[in-house]
This record gives C-alpha cells, sequence and structure tokens, in this order.
C-alpha cells in the first residue's frame, strides 16, 4: 500500500531532544547545525559530498570596490548543467519529492509546509535545500511571504537564496529555497560600500530603503526595511513591472537573495535577468565556458565544474558572463523609474 503524503512527510522528519528543544522556540538556525552534523554521520554520501569541499580551488578578483570569486566545484557538474527544457522534465521522477529523496535523508519541519534538507552537493561548508512538500512548479509570486518567514526563522546563521526556474534552479518543477551561511554571501559584507558607489536611492525614507544598484557587472534592486507588507508590496510591484516589460507569460527571470537582520529587518537583493545561460555556455572548443548563474554566483561566487574553465576564467570573461545574463541599462532604468513613482 502506497504512504499517504502525510506519512511521507512525517517519515522525513529529522527528531532528537536537542532539535525539539530548538523548534519550540523558532530557533531553525540551531536546529540546521544540529541536522547537517548528524547527516554527516549518517549519510555517507552527504559526508562525502562535504569532505570533497577540502579540494575546491578559489581565485579572487578585484573589481572596482567589490570583489568576485571563482570556485572549482567539480561535484556541481549536474546541476550546472541540468536540463531544464519542459519536455525533458516532464519525463523524468521529480529528484525533490519527498518519496523520491534518499532513505539517510532527513529534514526539519516547518510549518507543515517545507522539508529543509541538507544540499549532498555542496558549495559551501554549510548548504540546505528547502524543499516545498507539495509537487508544485518553482515560481516566487505566490510564496514570497513565505521565502520572507523563512529568512528571518533561519537568520541568526544562514539568508535564503531563490532560482528562478530558467535562472539556475534544477528542478523548474518542484517549489524550493536554498540556505547558505550569510558569512558566504560575499554580497553582504560588501553590501554597504555597493550602496556607497553604486547605489540609487529610490526611496527617501528612514525606515524603508530601496536602491538600484549597477555596479558595472549586476543590476539589482535591493529592499531594506522591517517592514513585511511594504516588503511584499514593493517585490509584487517589480514582479509585475518586470514580466510586463519582458512580455513573459510565466515568470519573468529573477534570482533572490533574502538576509534578515534583528537590527534592521530584511535585505532583500533581487536580480533581473534576461538570459538563462551566457554565450559562453553553448560555444565549442577552448571558448566554452561552463557556467550557469544562479543566485550564488551574482552574489559573488562564480561555479565552476570544470578544471579547465577554472584555469582560463579571468576578469574580462567574468564581465562578459554577467553581461550576457543580466538586463540592460535601459529596461533597469525605466523599472527604477517606475518604482520611484510608485513609492512618491
Amino acid at each position: 500500500m502506497k504512504l499517504t503524503e502525510l506519512n511521507i512527510f512525517e517519515k522525513r522528519i529529522f527528531s532528537s531532544k536537542e532539535v525539539e528543544s530548538f523548534l519550540k522556540t523558532k530557533n531553525y538556525a540551531d536546529a540546521l547545525v544540529v541536522l547537517l552534523r548528524n547527516q554527516k554521520l549518517d549519510w555517507k554520501f552527504l559526508s562525502k559530498g562535504y569532505a570533497a569541499l577540502e579540494k575546491v580551488r578559489t581565485k579572487t578578483f578585484q573589481f572596482d570596490g567589490y570583489t568576485i570569486n571563482a570556485q572549482l566545484n567539480s561535484q556541481r557538474i549536474k546541476s550546472t548543467t541540468a536540463n531544464v527544457k519542459k519536455e525533458d522534465v516532464e519525463k523524468r521522477e521529480c529528484f525533490l519529492c519527498l518519496d523520491n529523496l534518499p532513505k539517510e535523508q532527513l529534514g526539519l519541519e516547518y510549518k507543515n509546509e517545507f522539508l529543509l534538507l541538507c544540499n549532498p552537493y555542496p558549495v559551501f561548508y554549510e548548504h540546505f535545500t528547502i524543499v516545498f512538500k507539495k509537487h508544485f512548479p518553482q515560481r516566487i509570486d505566490d510564496s514570497f511571504h513565505r521565502f520572507l518567514k523563512l529568512a528571518k526563522r533561519v537568520s541568526r546563521y544562514y539568508s535564503i537564496l531563490y532560482n528562478g526556474a530558467q535562472c539556475g534552479a534544477s528542478a523548474p518543477d518542484h517549489l524550493h529555497f536554498q540556505a547558505v551561511a550569510k558569512k558566504d554571501l560575499i554580497i553582504i559584507k560588501e553590501s554597504e560600500s555597493l550602496i556607497n558607489k553604486y547605489g540609487e536611492k529610490l526611496v527617501d525614507s528612514r525606515r524603508k530603503d530601496v536602491y538600484g544598484i549597477s555596479d558595472g557587472l549586476r543590476k539589482f534592486i535591493l529592499i531594506k526595511s522591517k517592514d513585511i507588507n511594504f516588503i511584499k508590496n514593493l517585490f509584487n510591484n517589480i514582479y509585475t513591472a518586470f514580466k510586463n516589460a519582458v512580455k513573459k507569460e510565466n515568470e519573468p527571470l529573477i534570482n533572490i537573495i533574502g538576509n534578515y537582520n534583528e537590527k534592521f529587518g530584511w535585505e532583500i537583493y533581487i536580480f533581473l535577468r534576461r538570459k538563462h545561460r551566457p554565450d559562453c555556455y553553448f560555444e565549442k572548443g577552448d571558448k566554452t565556458l561552463t557556467i550557469s548563474p544562479a543566485a550564488i554566483d551574482l552574489s559573488g561566487t562564480l561555479i565552476l565544474p570544470r578544471k579547465e574553465d577554472f584555469n582560463k576564467i579571468d576578469k574580462e570573461k567574468i564581465k562578459n558572463i554577467f553581461e550576457d545574463v543580466i538586463i540592460g541599462k535601459e529596461l533597469f532604468d525605466y523599472l527604477k523609474s517606475h518604482l520611484k513613482k510608485i513609492l512618491e
């Protein structure tokens, strides 16, 4: 007899007295620390994935006022090269559905809606996947409020990431987020200097800060506020305006980083894109660079799974990658102008 959806969910929940005591106070950050520690002990495949991080190599590139790292991480090849064409996705089993997860993989329940899981192909030493209980398309418009609340719940150590279905998500058919240690996201550490050097303030308010930032590589909207309703309404406006501008029937190309600070509230980084993968991804021979930028890449750490690509990456190639996938100046200026009008 097939397990019911509820039974599958309950079977996947990691339980310990330590975790239960954390969750009673909604301390999901420390509960995740315990989950990761135990999964490394009980799940050999995950343990190997984290051991592989010891072999990761990094190159650092200094741009004008900010840093971009390139990371050689061979275990990310499946994610980087994931086939996300609708017809091909429909042919395979969904690897994020609860009954398709490895038997050793357990997670933390969040509001009977999500399961917080350890990512077996980590980019950083703490890397989690947050999977929606139901098989539902990767789409943020109906779940942005969940994204914000999750960012607050794990904010002691972690930030939340969203990759759109055509923006780096390897499972475009199943709603999911990621969580990584906020200390590993370069853009958060460099946020104030990016604002000071490249930020255009779009609203004049003490408690609600909205910036349009164009740093020469990336173009993004940064919202800083403690007012969750203000953030939700503004995001809906950005989402709709962008969708209409690019005449997208489905979700426009978007990546989001959500960080929460007890003193200042939410910091929401919204990256607006025109393309899934850069031209170099499709080149042949020496011109090929196997890279598929997602939120982590846009945050300042480019993931390169092939050694030959890592060896030849340089500042010019990085610039070309971002120019290919990020929206142009004209559209960004239009969106900033639109936001100024609604924020007046």
